[in-house]
């Protein structure tokens, strides 16, 4: 099973989006078995594939710091099969937002637990896909831990540019955790045709950074939160559909590696 951590420390890059779509065409064109992890208290991942926090989450999982549970045995109870073949949900919950690091530190919170659960589940699924908060805390440490590797999703302005050096760091000393941590690439979200965005696409290159084929800023991507419906569902022709799918597709060939 390959493991991905959908990263970015500033909202509203298109993490919850990547995650959701990119899951959905695994799932459905490639006849993956999928389980997404949504680590983020805003619950739009869950929320989208009609997740039941009551049923088992995140928030959940990270308190749980005695010897008594089996990661195995949560999987059962917590992981919540979707309206979507091969989709299955481990979802968030508000509460993701009160586990800082502190809690990590004290012993309050289980930053292993995601990594324990994913070993268990590994011949199970054939991709998991964590939806990270934007900010480092305790679920974003859980993820990186238990991740492979990481996609940035990242909107080509200068804020978001001057935060990736943040990010890398913070990848950077993820490694201290989990020493196979690599960053896959960096996929640019809501591109349009402009100077100053090629300019900024140019610069993630220049850095040394894998740089996806960019999505394209689409008004289906919007409308598809209404429906709750992927793009490769709602609105497969659409620019962003179509990007999508060839993100899916580089994610796949280099996923050989894992045996996808």
């Amino acid at each position: 099973m390959r493991v991905s951590a959908i990263v970015n420390l500033k909202g509203g890059v298109g993490k919850s989006t990547t995650a959701i779509n990119l899951a959905a065409i695994l799932a459905r064109d490639y006849n993956k078995r999928v389980l997404v992890i949504d680590a983020d208290s805003q619950c739009n991942t869950t929320e989208f594939f009609g997740g039941d926090p009551e049923k088992g989450n995140v928030a959940r999982l990270l308190r749980e710091t005695g010897d008594r549970h089996d990661p195995g045995m949560w999987a059962a109870d917590v992981i919540q099969i979707t309206a979507h073949r091969n989709l299955d949900l481990l979802a968030a919950e508000d509460s993701l937002m009160d586990l800082d690091l502190s809690k990590a530190e004290t012993g309050d919170v289980n930053t292993g637990i995601l990594w324990a659960m994913t070993q268990r589940l590994h011949d199970l699924y054939d991709v998991a896909l964590i939806d990270c908060p934007p900010a480092f805390n305790a679920a974003s440490a859980a993820a990186m831990i238990a991740a492979d590797d990481v996609i940035i999703p990242i909107k080509l302005d200068a804020f978001s540019l001057k935060g990736m050096g943040n990010l890398i760091r913070q990848i950077v000393n993820m490694r201290k955790l989990n020493p196979k941590l690599t960053v896959a690439g960096v996929l640019p979200t809501m591109w349009y045709k402009d100077p100053l965005v090629e300019e900024g696409e140019a610069q993630l290159k220049a850095a040394g950074l894998r740089v996806y084929p960019h999505i394209r800023q689409s008004r289906p991507v919007d409308k598809m939160t209404y429906a709750q419906q992927p793009l490769c569902v709602s609105s497969p022709r659409s620019g962003a559909g179509k990007d999508y799918r060839l993100f899916a597709e580089a994610y796949i060939e280099e996923g050989k590696r894992y045996g996808l």
